[in-house]
């Protein structure tokens, strides 16, 4: 018995050896192979990216006009709801300022208000530059439809950023309101 362990063990160690080298050429010959297609793929890719062939470029022409039109919609949106949080802050700050109230840290948020209605403004302006810059005959027309999705969500931050500001402005005009009006009431009581 123990000498047929010792012979099963000398001829399974070069079979061995033989077996376990052969799947690994193999995946190494495979591997190589998937090499080279990914490397030709990315090599069309990228030459089809450029440039859009015949068919993609005739269906880029029929949706042609119903993307810059989504692209304006969205610009417009932008400017209304800019133009919705600028007429709510003029509101608070005539409120503030016709009621005589006093914010310790209204001067504050009122920069803050302005700083991010600027940037929210900024932001429009290029999302329009960007809205009327589609062109299929171009280079690069996914190129500019992704160039308007970065400023679309550059916009929608500042956006949010300029409303968050308007609230915070909201909150601090309201909270001197509260304190004058539990003062004037602290006042009537103490009169009685």
């Amino acid at each position: 018995m123990k000498r047929f362990a010792r012979y099963a063990a000398a001829i399974s160690l070069p079979l061995l050896v033989m077996v376990a080298s052969v799947p690994v050429l193999a995946v190494n010959a495979n591997a190589q192979s998937r090499v080279d297609a990914r490397d030709s793929t990315q090599q069309t890719t990228t030459v089809e990216s450029t440039k859009l062939t015949e068919t993609k470029l005739r269906v880029c022409n029929q949706r042609k006009k119903s993307i810059n039109n989504i692209m304006t919609r969205i610009a417009d949106r932008g400017q209304k709801q800019l133009n919705l949080f600028d007429s709510i802050a003029t509101k608070v700050e005539e409120f503030y300022t016709a009621k005589g109230r006093t914010v310790s840290n209204y001067d504050t948020v009122k920069a803050e208000v302005d700083a991010k209605k600027a940037a929210a403004t900024t932001a429009i302006e290029e999302i329009r530059t960007t809205s009327t810059t589609f062109d299929c005959d171009s280079t690069n027309p996914k190129g500019a439809t992704d160039s308007f999705k970065a400023s679309l969500q550059k916009e929608i931050a500042a956006l949010k950023d300029y409303k968050t500001a308007v609230k915070n402005l909201i909150v601090a005009v309201k909270s001197a309101q509260g304190a004058a009006s539990s003062s004037s009431t602290t006042t009537s009581t103490e009169a009685q």
